[in-house]
């Protein structure tokens, strides 16, 4: 054997052995927009080794409040995989959290983590109207939130036609009429209001709609979401 050859042999000979295919879990929330405060949020998951899937397995729930400086928290939510290696959790939660799934390992095997998701909970919210003339709104949007949270992104108000057919209104657009500030009733309690005049053409036949954004720093709702600029889409109702 030459000196190369030996040097070869003794590398071989300290490296590891290729480690056997490793569990791995993910979980994913739905919906990914997030739910309304006092709502609670589902979350499903996947375990599996190589692909295939890991049966009567246990894995517990994980998270991490907003604005996620503390360190993960058990919940004592557990579930245990099925037959194709899958699993739920459901949990009301009272601010945006990071979320994730612990698998536990069976000896020697390690505890295995998912990837953390993020779960989104937005405020609480009612509208409302009031007609205080033939032509004129006053459209009002009430906040609930955790009494430490503050809001104080604006609040927007759109209005569109109904255009009834067959006992429906179709309309399918609304234009944004009103951006109102959202100010603070007391703690945990926000209002918004604005005044509207609608056209004549809507013949007193109208929908409405809202849209706020996430208030940066209070942990409530995505801080992707966007509202539209000028036309808001209307759902179809009776």
């Amino acid at each position: 054997m030459t000196l190369r050859t030996a040097l070869i042999a003794f590398a071989l000979a300290l490296a590891p052995a290729a480690p056997a295919s490793a569990a791995e879990v993910a979980l994913a929330v739905d919906p990914a927009a997030g739910v309304r405060l006092g709502s609670a949020t589902e979350m499903t998951g996947r375990a599996t080794e190589a692909g295939a899937p890991l049966t009567g397995r246990t894995v517990a729930l994980e998270v991490r409040r907003h604005p996620f400086r503390r360190d993960w928290e058990e919940t004592g939510v557990t579930a245990t995989t099925a037959a194709d290696g899958s699993f739920a959790f459901s949990r009301e939660l009272d601010r945006n959290h990071q979320v994730r799934a612990r698998l536990a390992g069976v000896a020697p095997e390690p505890d295995v983590l998912s990837p953390p998701a993020n779960a989104y909970v937005l405020p609480a919210f009612t509208l409302t109207f009031r007609q205080r003339a033939k032509r004129v709104l006053r459209l009002r949007q009430t906040y609930t939130v955790p009494r430490d949270a503050a809001l104080w992104a604006p609040t927007r108000f759109y209005v569109g036609p109904c255009r009834p057919r067959r006992g429906r209104c179709t309309g399918k657009r609304a234009p944004l009429r009103a951006t109102a500030e959202t100010r603070r009733v007391r703690a945990g309690r926000y209002l918004a209001r604005a005044r509207v005049r609608i056209p004549r053409s809507y013949r007193g036949r109208f929908q409405y709609v809202s849209c706020f954004v996430y208030s940066p720093g209070s942990g409530m709702g995505d801080p992707a979401q966007r509202c539209p600029r000028k036309l808001a889409r209307l759902r179809q109702s009776p």
